[in-house]
């Protein structure tokens, strides 16, 4: 069975209770936040869920530096922070703190002297040390590191599922598990079910956004073959929308939620 959240900066509301009064009567089943929500506004997101059948989800983001960062006092700062963050999701119940590798420092196949003063083995040896401590850390505390791999465009060091994969085997953790995004899988995946099915044992939770990056069914991804990969793989869990919103959010977050659902019925 799988549960459909949203990210909280989507939704309208100044208060999580207002946002999730929303999100109830849409019918999602949860919200993904921040991870400075997870520290700052924990009580507050507790009271909501009290009060409503959503649920936290899963938190995204809200750290200082990168985990696989070159500078080494902004890989320590991430580290410091992401343990805190997996800690308090773990009270929440959630399903972890969504964290890229890394995002805007550098992208592959460039020329000097726009090219990384780091091969890629030795960003990925980097990421993999920090995951080690992040997964020591939850082991003792709680909390799941949910790696998401970015296309091409905005990270150098993961790109596909498969080099994520990689990375998670070598880290050997079940507190590290695989985040796919449908939007990057549309750049970087061949064939996004098949990839799927092939990982689907290390999914700790999906993103959900078109081929363009607005709503899903705004763009051309096929959501029902995939969703179809992810059924017969036996995944049952969060499906977050990641996207941006172009039109009434009123109006276009409800019919989003109709859209995946149809396509999730429609998955064999």
């Amino acid at each position: 069975m799988f549960y459909f959240a949203i990210q909280s900066g989507l939704v309208p509301g100044d208060t999580f209770r207002q946002k999730f009064e929303f999100l109830a009567q849409w019918g999602y089943d949860g919200i993904e936040v921040s991870g400075v929500d997870l520290l700052a506004r924990a009580g507050e997101l507790r009271q909501a869920t009290a009060e409503s059948p959503v649920k936290v989800s899963s938190a995204c983001g809200g750290y200082e530096g990168w985990l696989a960062d070159p500078n080494p006092r902004a890989r320590i700062l991430a580290i410091a922070q992401i343990k805190e963050m997996l800690a308090a999701g773990a009270e929440l119940g959630t399903a972890g703190l969504v964290a890229p590798a890394a995002y805007g420092i550098g992208v592959r196949n460039v020329l000097p002297p726009f090219r990384s003063a780091y091969t890629l083995e030795e960003e990925r040896a980097r990421l993999v040390d920090s995951l080690q401590q992040v997964a020591e850390s939850a082991g003792q505390t709680g909390g799941t590191l949910l790696l998401e791999p970015l296309n091409r465009y905005e990270d150098r060091v993961l790109n596909t599922l498969a080099e994520a994969v990689s990375v998670i085997e070598e880290v050997g953790s079940p507190t590290v598990c695989l985040m796919p995004d449908f939007f990057h899988m549309n750049v970087e995946e061949a064939d996004i079910p098949a990839s799927l099915r092939r990982h689907a044992q290390y999914i700790g939770h999906v993103h959900l956004a078109d081929s363009n990056r607005q709503l899903p069914g705004h763009g051309h991804t096929d959501f029902a073959s995939g969703f179809a990969a992810l059924q017969e793989a036996g995944y049952q869990g969060w499906l977050a929308i990641e996207s941006r919103v172009t039109g009434d959010p009123m109006a276009v977050l409800p019919q989003a939620l109709t859209f995946l659902r149809l396509k999730a019925a429609r998955s064999p």
